[in-house]
């Protein structure tokens, strides 16, 4: 079983990423996928969607799945892989969660398990903000992860695009930065590509 997470703040676009991408990673890798969100009330996910590509969705209890529910976040993990036997879990945690606690945590997952990547979804608009208003919470994000994906630059001009890339290694990220707008669709191949690749490039 391998695990993604897609992290990103409130806002960044998480949920559209993985509506907009979901079918296509099914389609090319022929896995069976669950997806664990942390409040599947509050992001809008609608059931038919799901139903379309054959997914299914746990909900979490209320509160931070990777912050303040690691042991809640654990037992769902074990009830996923018992009930669905999935090759690939994807999880949606709250914005403000620092994605290295689950990785934390699912060190004490007995269980058979893959690779596990991080993807960071940052918004092209908003990142200037995020930057002043959660400076620690971004690099925490940052340094967990593997992917960060620059999202909604049909929104932003080239010049803030480039300067969120200038940035990100400013703040030391050093790791794959895809552009990408999960609304219109642009560059979702290479995301994609980038969350079916294994570490060996494969």
């Amino acid at each position: 079983m391998d695990m993604i997470v897609i992290s990103g703040f409130l806002g960044s676009g998480k949920t559209t990423m993985i509506l907009s991408t979901i079918g296509k990673v099914i389609e090319t890798t022929k896995k069976k996928v669950v997806i664990i969100v942390n409040d599947f009330g509050n992001i809008g996910i609608d059931g038919k969607v799901m139903e379309k590509y054959g997914l299914s969705v746990t909900e979490m209890p209320s509160g931070c799945i990777c912050c303040t529910l690691g042991s809640d976040f654990l037992e769902t993990v074990r009830t996923v892989a018992d009930k669905f036997s999935p090759d690939l879990v994807i999880v949606e945690p709250t914005g403000i969660a620092d994605p290295s606690n689950i990785v934390d945590t699912m060190k004490l997952y007995r269980g058979p398990l893959g690779r596990l990547k991080i993807f960071v979804v940052v918004d092209a608009v908003r990142f200037p903000m995020i930057m002043k208003a959660l400076a620690n919470p971004l690099k925490n994000q940052l340094r967990s992860a593997d992917v960060i994906l620059i999202n909604k630059i049909d929104e932003a001009s080239a010049s803030a695009v480039e300067e969120v890339r200038k940035n990100l290694e400013m703040l030391g990220y050093k790791k794959a930065v895809i552009l990408a707008s999960a609304t219109a669709g642009t560059n979702l191949e290479e995301v994609v590509e980038a969350m079916v690749m294994q570490d060996d490039g494969r």
